[in-house]
């Protein structure tokens, strides 16, 4: 007899915080600070088994920088920048038990960004200025650790990620290159 196990596939709603920076070594002795921002999106994972997943997610992300500038040991101002974008991230999840499921995740995701700013405080008096060009898109390589509750209809999960960028942002810079890191802790339920 031949026994089959259909899994479906499930619709998720996601949301959460980051804290990014640019990495990449300047000219100067400015350093890169972590900034806050904000995800949220939709995702849709497809089972191929128990154990193992294909999930493409469509957000949008708010990632950016602070740096400050430093000169002969004394901070002088800070330039706050951000980043909006519109992300797809395709990943291969791999459950270590099914039901109530902690997970792993790695894949890419490639990220377009709509805008991007800075803003420069000095004496504390902020100037709008406009940012080296930037580019288009990018791309990053993701990894993560989750936990999953299998409640039934709607299941809650709890989520860690880390994008890494894998090109400088910026098609001219100052700085010997600027690639966008991320720490993201994200928060949703799977249908």
């Amino acid at each position: 007899m031949l026994a089959t196990v259909t899994y479906a596939d499930h619709l998720k709603v996601i949301g959460g915080l980051n804290l990014s920076r640019f990495s990449g070594q300047l000219f100067s002795e400015d350093i890169w600070k972590y900034r806050t921002g904000f995800e949220a999106g939709f995702g849709y994972e497809i089972p191929f088994g128990s154990h193992l997943a294909l999930e493409i997610d469509g957000m949008f992300i708010q990632k950016g920088s602070r740096q400050e500038h430093r000169e002969n040991g004394h901070y002088y101002y800070t330039i706050h920048s951000v980043l909006n974008e519109i992300s797809f991230p395709v990943l291969l999840k791999f459950r270590l038990k099914a039901g109530t499921f902690p997970y792993i995740l790695a894949g890419g995701e490639i990220s377009f960004i709509v805008s991007s700013n800075a803003r420069v405080g000095k004496n504390d008096v902020e100037i709008y200025v406009i940012p080296p060009e930037t580019k288009s898109s990018y791309q990053s390589l993701l990894f993560g650790c989750g936990f999953g509750w299998a409640t039934g209809r709607i299941s809650p999960f709890i989520e860690a990620r880390y994008h890494l960028g894998l090109a400088d942002i910026f098609e001219e810079s100052y700085a010997v290159s600027r690639k966008q890191k991320a720490i993201v802790i994200l928060i949703g339920f799977e249908f």
